[in-house]
């Protein structure tokens, strides 16, 4: 079983997998547009785009490439490394004399499969990058390059902006929205970094919940424990920290919008021989968990419960990579102006972020990352 802790962190591991490929597209494009609005004529104009188009467009899919690989390393660590965690904390629990994760042979195929499936599902989804043109618009990365190189080139030449708010302006959904991951069909467009932690998230629940039926069925379990953490989402509050026979736990999880093991929350299903196995927490612990998300706190004047703690906390924390993407801006163009104002209000929301997570007794981003890189996960 993995701890909600572990959970969290890998969470967060989860949505800095694919950090590379979202700092060069944004950092590229971001310097392409400031070349165009640099160019004085319409046929210097052209001449630049039809070289873009060919040239820059290979060397694009060349660096995502390059980087997906890093990718797939880290996705491959983090899976493996989930599931030995998770199956060692069973045998400690389980009174059966149990093979050693590393030559448990049915366990890594489970794992071997899940990699690469989800190895698969990261590449396919570098197949649909894109960003938000200055319009609005979610394009494919080639229609985006030429949509804000265009609006550029067109607002400075015109005489409609100066060189600098025709930059800005250009840039700002790039910076505000990053790399998106485009549905053709619907136009719906979702963050890389949220469609990547998705796809993760998924793959090692699957792979979680086969572990966890081998271990069951290994080690003659007859039933399932619901783990149970501090701050949990209200669906599953109710639920968690309770033991159920087999028949009551399926039933159960069916029954949920969100089902157990997903690990798009913070809770896992363990196995347990009922009447053997205790309870992680007796009836009283989880009245106290319970009563303590309802108190929460009340920060600036505004009450949250621990659980809407958390999303606030998790809104803080999508600021400071929104504003984090508007430096990398400021870097590819060489807006020193911009990029002072943009490093001033990084510290103050990273000051804030402090603050609120203190306040709310949370652990930042990078105490959690800190969980994931230690052997205990």
């Amino acid at each position: 079983m993995l701890t909600p802790e572990q959970i969290e962190a890998l969470r967060d591991a989860a949505s800095h997998i694919t950090d590379p490929i979202n700092d060069y597209l944004i950092g590229d494009i971001a310097r392409r547009i400031s070349e165009a609005g640099q160019l004085t004529s319409t046929a210097a104009y052209e001449v630049w785009m039809a070289q873009q188009l060919g040239t820059s467009q290979r060397q694009v899919k060349k660096e995502v490439r390059k980087r997906l690989k890093v990718s797939n390393r880290e996705l491959k660590k983090l899976m493996a490394q989930a599931a030995e965690v998770g199956y060692d904390f069973d045998l400690k629990r389980l009174p059966v004399q149990a093979v050693p994760f590393r030559a448990n042979e049915s366990l890594q195929q489970i794992v071997a499969a899940a990699v690469e499936l989800a190895g698969k599902d990261l590449n396919n989804i570098t197949q649909t990058l894109g960003m938000v043109d200055p319009f609005g618009k979610a394009l494919p990365l080639q229609d985006v390059y030429r949509s804000c190189t265009d609006f550029a080139f067109k607002q400075v030449i015109t005489g409609a902006s100066d060189y600098n708010t025709a930059i800005r302006t250009a840039c700002a959904n790039i910076a505000k929205y990053g790399v998106r991951t485009i549905d053709y069909e619907s136009g719906v467009h979702t963050s890389l970094e949220a469609a990547v932690r998705r796809n993760i998230m998924g793959g090692l629940g699957l792979m979680n919940e086969q572990i966890e039926q081998v271990n069951h069925d290994e080690m003659g379990c007859n039933g399932w424990e619901i783990s149970a953490h501090a701050n949990s989402a209200p669906d599953h509050e109710p639920i968690q920290g309770k033991q159920y026979s087999d028949a009551e736990y399926t039933a159960l999880n069916n029954s949920l919008v969100r089902r157990i093991g997903t690990l798009n929350c913070g809770h896992v299903a363990f196995p347990i021989i009922l009447g053997i196995n205790s309870p992680q927490y007796s009836d009283a612990e989880l009245t106290d968990l319970r009563r303590q998300n309802e108190v929460g706190i009340t920060y600036q004047g505004i009450h949250y419960t621990g659980y809407e703690a958390t999303q606030m906390q998790r809104k803080i924390e999508r600021s400071i990579r929104m504003q984090k993407n508007r430096i990398l801006v400021d870097k590819a163009t060489g807006d020193i102006d911009k990029r002072t104002i943009d490093q001033i209000k990084l510290r103050q929301l990273n000051e804030e972020y402090r603050r609120f997570s203190q306040a709310a007794g949370l652990r930042t981003e990078s105490e959690r990352m800190w969980i994931a890189k230690t052997k205990e996960m």
